[in-house]
């Protein structure tokens, strides 16, 4: 895990082996979030985020999308009125790592 603040970093490939964050860390890290986002009953990282009509949740996606292609690392997305759910792990080991953080990290500041 990096000292430094999780919206200064990039989200880098994992190589295989690399084992999924315990519960302990990945607490830590979802402390330093602060903003709402929760640990759900797959160990998955998400946010439910409301707004008032339909294309508010859709642009919303849109400009997450942006970002994961940047970052390389892809949420899992719904969309319904008023609301977008995002969900966030890393498929490849199919647990939590550090990028699950930092792209929560950089949603948020896109929001």
């Amino acid at each position: 895990m990096n000292d430094t603040c999780l919206m200064e970093n990039i989200c880098v490939p994992y190589k295989d082996g690399v084992e999924p964050l315990d519960l302990v860390t990945a607490n830590i890290l979802l402390k330093e979030l602060d903003s709402g986002w929760q640990l759900n009953e797959l160990g998955h990282l998400y946010k439910q985020y409301r707004f008032d009509d339909f294309m508010q949740p859709i642009k919303f996606a849109n400009r997450i999308a942006d970002l994961a292609d940047k970052e390389a690392h892809h949420p899992d997305l719904t969309i319904a009125w008023g609301k977008c759910l995002v969900e966030i792990w890393t498929h490849k080991i199919d647990g939590l790592t550090e990028n699950d953080f930092i792209l929560a990290a950089k949603i948020e500041a896109i929001k």
